[in-house]
């Protein structure tokens, strides 16, 4: 594999959810509840590489050092305003044909649990992937978190965190 293929091998979701005086500081607790608060995040968009695997977060954390850049699809939502109910997701649709990319969905809002945010998400990827493969999607899965906030800033994430193969 050259440098210029980065194509990730396996993918974990996480959730996270932070609160904090500072809207930064809310995002930086958010990111140490998810577990990815060490790592250098870059998010990219929603494209599911044919033949990478679904693993655990406790699969996925381990082979991650602290430092390290990860490519993310991310989902975040925030708010200061008192007892608002905001969610983040992510949806996942795979294709039938293990040979085909599959999508990823990222969706946040307020008023809306996570039961529906993630139901929404995953319809949304399931509605790509079924606009491009007339088969369809035969695996949904995906992540969602909602929060009620407090005082100060509360702010919720979803990450679909990309492990690249070692080089």
């Amino acid at each position: 594999m050259s440098a210029r293929h980065l194509v990730p091998e396996k993918l974990f979701f996480t959730s996270g959810v932070g609160e904090h005086a500072d809207h930064l500081a809310s995002f930086g607790m958010a990111l140490r509840d998810a577990g990815i608060e060490h790592l250098n995040l870059v998010t990219v968009s929603s494209i599911v590489p044919p033949g990478c695997r679904i693993i655990s977060k406790a699969e996925g954390i381990p082979e991650l050092e602290s430092g390290e850049i990860a490519f993310v699809v991310l989902s975040r939502n925030a708010t200061d305003e008192l007892d608002m109910l905001i969610s983040a997701s992510i949806g996942c649709a795979l294709p039938r044909d293990a040979d085909r990319f599959g999508y990823l969905a990222e969706y946040h809002t307020s008023g809306k649990n996570k039961d529906d945010t993630l139901e929404y998400a995953c319809n949304l990827a399931a509605e790509m992937c079924t606009t491009l493969y007339d088969d369809g999607a035969t695996k949904r899965t995906g992540i969602a978190r909602d929060a009620v906030s407090g005082q100060g800033w509360t702010t919720g994430i979803c990450a679909a965190v990309f492990l690249m193969p070692e080089m």
